[in-house]
């Protein structure tokens, strides 16, 4: 239970990050991470209001130890804590408290915490090769797509998952990747091999369920937008199949997981071998604010897209696309 007035605080909180433009994503995640403090300072007999640095100790012995009796992961620890300075930023915004203690502490106690847990290894790189091979282990077009969209532009899980129908243009060979809280949206080249891909899952998509009333790109089985959850499965399914993932490997060990992310890597790692320019690079990624390098570097589209094409590496050839 969470007494009445740090529920208050928590809901005034949420509409608080609501009113900030915050995703939806976020938000349910800090209303997860916010009720753990807020029964665990039930439990302590304080309210949000009363925290300083000296009992945030014992919330962070409460926290840390999950129902189940296990402890949380150092990411999973900091996340709560993040969601929870956020809770005192607005608490000192709205002159209910003097000061916020929570970045102090996570500075001395929760970064020797996630240090103590190991250095992760550097993240996995796969080669065209392996991308190869695991692109032709995808069981059916839609699955194919998302990890030709994935290798061939860079893009995040959430922002691949975010894409419509409408965002994709084969004729013109672009992808318009939408703004976030964090990020402008940005115009993205899509090589011959990519809209090929597309293509194909264009033409399966209309067997989907809702497909002609559905805006989403990807659809699952039900004629949803894909789960954000299922992307990831996908990926690893994968790479699982060709030997590039290992399901036992710790959060640590990035260099055994085949995961969306690794074609970030994987796009960075072509583009600067054929001589990409670093600003471009910056700009498909995403790195950058889109508006930005456009301003202050006269960055035009048809540079994007020429350093592109002529950078990026093909998977398949027409005379093996029978092997996908």
């Amino acid at each position: 239970m969470i007494s009445e007035s740090n529920t208050s605080i928590i809901e005034r909180t949420l509409q608080d990050l609501t009113i900030q433009g915050k995703a939806d994503s976020t938000i349910a995640c800090y209303r997860s991470d916010l009720n753990k403090c807020g029964t665990a300072l039930t439990e302590l007999e304080l309210e949000f209001t009363e925290l300083t640095k000296r009992n945030l100790t014992s919330l962070l012995e409460k926290v840390r130890i999950t129902q189940s009796g296990k402890k949380l992961s150092a990411g999973r620890l900091s996340g709560v804590f993040s969601a929870l300075s956020s809770l005192m930023e607005y608490l000192v915004f709205n002159d209910e408290v003097d000061s916020n203690p929570v970045p102090s502490f996570r500075k001395r106690y929760l970064t020797p915490y996630k240090r103590q847990q190991g250095v992760a290894f550097p993240r996995f790189c796969p080669t065209t090769d392996q991308v190869r091979i695991v692109v032709s282990l995808a069981p059916n077009s839609r699955d194919k797509a998302i990890h030709m969209l994935f290798a061939k532009t860079g893009l995040r899980k959430k922002e691949l998952r975010a894409l419509d129908i409408e965002d994709i243009n084969l004729v013109e060979k672009y992808v318009l990747a939408k703004p976030s809280a964090k990020r402008t949206g940005r115009k993205l080249p899509l090589d011959d091999e990519c809209c090929r891909f597309l293509a194909e899952w264009f033409h399966d998509r209309e067997f989907y369920k809702n497909s002609s009333t559905e805006t989403a790109l990807f659809l699952g089985p039900l004629g949803a937008r894909i789960g954000r959850n299922k992307l990831g499965y996908i990926i690893t399914r994968d790479g699982l199949a060709a030997g590039l993932h290992d399901p036992t490997a710790s959060a640590l060990e990035v260099h055994r997981k085949y995961t969306p992310h690794v074609y970030r890597h994987y796009l960075t790692t072509i583009l600067r071998d054929n001589n990409c320019s670093e600003r471009v690079i910056r700009y498909i990624r995403g790195d950058a604010d889109a508006s930005i390098v456009d301003r202050y570097d006269h960055l035009k589209w048809e540079t994007i897209s020429e350093e592109y094409c002529a950078s990026t590496e093909m998977l398949f050839t027409n005379s093996n696309k029978k092997d996908f």
